[in-house]
């Protein structure tokens, strides 16, 4: 999978990580892309707020664990906590989360508000801030993206409308991380979704090749 560079991307989130502990425990160029691809957007969007000017904290067991399913307990794995003035988020991987009907999802990567943000190891919808979702798909279609406009419905209902004020959403829309191409006519679809005033986003190429530089103007 050429367009993905496995060892690039794993040499970017060592780098990263080095400031807090060099002991990776559960990733390496043995583990599926696709679960490689999750961690490296994980770790995308952390740098994204550091940059941004959050301090940054790591959070969970002693070396880095990633969350790469659904599987355990939240806190046994490392997640990060972002903080500015009297902003303050966690930023989690595959975090269970439960909506206002009640209905339980897995979502790729969340960003939730205040410290201690989960319920019972779930998150729930007062506290979510945005979420992520991520796909390791040479070129990407308009069918992924509206897939992803559903979900975004049902996660976050009465967050997604967009209002044509500036600065109105004190916070970043739910975003579609995609590791190859759109196909042209994601961008048709994506007009579409502007059409209809929803307050999403579709990136491609996050990757070392293509850069995450974008997802600091997202926040």
């Amino acid at each position: 999978m050429s367009w993905f560079n496995i060892n690039r991307a794993l040499a970017n989130i060592r780098n990263f990580l080095q400031r807090w502990s060099s002991l990776i425990a559960n990733l390496n160029r043995n583990v599926r892309p696709s679960s490689i691809f999750e961690c490296y957007s994980f770790i995308s969007v952390v740098e994204a707020y550091d940059y941004c000017g959050y301090n940054i904290q790591r959070s969970g067991p002693r070396s880095v664990i990633f969350k790469r399913s659904i599987r355990g307990f939240p806190n046994s794995y490392t997640y990060f906590v972002a903080t500015k003035a009297d902003e303050d988020y966690e930023i989690r991987l595959n975090q269970g989360y439960e909506n206002l009907s009640d209905i339980h999802f897995n979502l790729d990567i969340t960003i939730s508000k205040g410290p201690n943000s989960l319920t019972r190891i779930v998150l729930t919808h007062q506290n979510i801030h945005t979420f992520c979702e991520c796909k390791h798909y040479r070129t990407f279609y308009p069918s992924t993206c509206a897939n992803f406009v559903g979900l975004s419905r049902i996660v976050m209902p009465h967050n997604i409308l967009w209002n044509p004020t500036p600065n109105h959403h004190p916070y970043p829309p739910p975003a579609l991380l995609v590791s190859g191409n759109a196909s042209p006519d994601v961008a048709k679809f994506a007009n579409l979704v502007r059409q209809r005033r929803y307050h999403i986003r579709f990136f491609d190429n996050i990757s070392p090749y293509g850069g995450t530089t974008i997802l600091r103007s997202w926040i």
